[in-house]
């Protein structure tokens, strides 16, 4: 297939040279030509010089062919306008945009252009690790109408069946629990345990109530955070971990960007470079429960990781991965206990934009012994015709939700399975 990358940043070019790796035709367009030195020497593909909304420049790039296009430039008025051009004036049927502002991701969302919100992403997924209480959005399909959801197991739930009656109904279902960090897709027969975590496919009209679902379910607080780096991430959660009464020292060598911020309870703004012993010293590193490295620089993050888990003991090192090449260094070694690659989610999507008849991986989690994969039904699949309910699945695998015409449906067991359907199954 053919694809358009708009913007050859890191992420940009690392999708580009991806998707070259995977036999797909690419063209990526960047307006300043000393940005394709990010890509690799023998890279095969098209460099445009240009603006992903020029109709010049699209068109040079191929978008009367494109099978796919992918706004990846680090402004989200530029890919907001290059994805609605992409999929309004060219007809291009995937096309996904890199935005930051959450607030306009929902609205492109519900317009039926898939967003990556990589900032809150980020932020729900860091927060996921610091307040395990908290129910978070693993996943949302490309229509936005359906999500898979973490959750922790209420305690008045514990010796009772799974799954719990109360989760019984149309747009919301259980597809699979992980117990004692081993997650399973087998969840009838089981009986709810302390520590269990549920993992809940609802649809959007639905999922307002969880909050009522779930009323055992509250953050703890009272922990200390220390969050190096105070760009977007960072800044953000420091705000939300401060409103759950949580204590944050904020850190970064920007003496600026730290002097804008406004005050907040129970947050302390340190000027320092947080890959300096010292500087943690000074920030009282030792009597931390949680370290976050979210600069945007992985060495920064990886020595500031190491830093904290040698030689102060922190019990939890979360780290944003920055590059999608680098996410393998983000491990144990290096003092990281949690990585957490937005790039990695924006490749998955691309590929499962691209890619028809074959199975894509969307994520992963528990470590990666859970993947929620998709694969779309070409002209060629074996089970064209079969009713959904005939399906044999291995051990370990569930269908998660059926997406066909771009709506999420329920399919009946009898309701034949046609081109075109796109089956999520969450394997294990």
């Amino acid at each position: 297939m053919h694809v358009i990358v708009v913007g050859c940043g890191r992420t940009g070019a690392g999708l580009a040279a991806e998707l070259t790796n995977a036999g797909h035709s690419v063209a990526i367009i960047d307006k300043l030509p000393r940005s394709f030195r990010r890509l690799p020497p023998d890279w095969p593909g098209q460099r445009i010089v240009g603006f992903g909304f020029d109709r010049d420049h699209l068109e040079e790039a191929g978008a009367k062919r494109a099978a796919a296009l992918a706004a990846v430039t680090s402004g989200d008025n530029s890919n907001i306008l290059c994805a609605r051009i992409a999929r309004e004036t060219y007809e291009i049927p995937n096309v996904v945009a890199r935005i930051y502002d959450s607030r306009r991701a929902e609205i492109f969302q519900r317009l039926g252009i898939p967003t990556v919100p990589t900032v809150p992403w980020t932020i729900d997924h860091v927060l996921r690790r610091i307040l395990p209480e908290r129910a978070v959005t693993e996943w949302s399909d490309a229509t936005g109408h359906l999500h898979l959801i973490e959750q922790p197991l209420p305690t008045d739930w514990e010796g009772h069946p799974l799954p719990p009656a109360a989760l019984h109904g149309d747009g919301i279902r259980v597809v699979a629990v992980t117990r004692a960090g081993a997650p399973t897709v087998d969840v009838d027969g089981l009986v709810g345990q302390e520590g269990d975590v549920l993992h809940l496919v609802v649809t959007y009209d639905v999922e307002g109530k969880l909050e009522a679902l779930f009323p055992g379910a509250s953050s703890a607080s009272g922990s200390k955070v220390a969050i190096a780096g105070a760009g977007n991430v960072g800044r953000f959660l420091t705000e939300d971990l401060a409103r759950n009464g949580h204590e944050v020292v904020l850190i970064d060598r920007d003496v600026d960007r730290l002097a804008a911020l406004p005050p907040l309870e129970g947050v302390r703004y340190v000027t320092a470079d947080a890959c300096e012993v010292s500087s943690l010293q000074a920030a009282h590193f030792d009597e931390m429960d949680v370290v976050v490295a979210t600069t945007g620089d992985d060495e920064d993050n990886l020595v500031i990781s190491q830093l904290a888990k040698q030689e102060f003991a922190v019990p939890r090192v979360i780290a944003r991965v920055n590059h999608p090449k680098n996410h393998w260094l983000f491990n144990e070694m290096w003092g990281v206990d949690v990585a957490v690659s937005t790039p990695q989610l924006l490749a998955g999507l691309v590929e499962e934009a691209v890619s028809v008849g074959t199975l894509v991986r969307l994520l992963q989690f528990e470590g990666g012994h859970t993947r929620l994969m998709e694969v779309t039904l070409d002209a060629d699949s074996p089970v064209l015709g079969s009713e959904f309910g005939a399906l044999v699945l291995p051990r370990g695998s569930a269908v998660v939700a059926l997406v066909r015409d771009g709506h999420v449906v329920v399919p009946r067991p009898e309701a034949p399975l046609v081109v075109g359907d796109e089956v999520v199954l969450l394997v294990s």
